[in-house]
């Protein structure tokens, strides 16, 4: 069993990541879109790779590792609220 204090502070790493990660993915996008396919291929590849890996150098400083099912469902949850928080944001400049 994880400590709760632990537990706080890997839900709260994993959200933030998960925010994090979908707005580095965007720009990421942004940026690949003007090279070959091949070339988008290796290095999303190599992006998502590299975030896996600050992500489980995250974990492994804040809980030794220890991977729980809520951080899968933090992380899910701050990738999908960045998007929301952009859609509202660019509704309201429309306005």
């Amino acid at each position: 069993m994880i400590d709760l204090t632990l537990q706080f502070k890997l839900i709260f790493f994993s959200f933030i990541f998960g925010f994090m990660f979908s707005a580095s993915l965007e720009g990421f996008n942004k940026i690949i879109k003007k090279y070959s396919t091949v070339i988008e291929i290796i290095f999303s590849f190599l992006f998502i790779v590299f975030m896996s890996f600050l992500y489980f150098i995250g974990i492994e400083r804040i809980s030794n590792a220890i991977f729980h099912i809520y951080s899968i469902l933090s992380i899910i949850f701050g990738f999908f609220l960045y998007d929301i928080i952009i859609k509202i944001i660019a509704n309201n400049n429309k306005k």
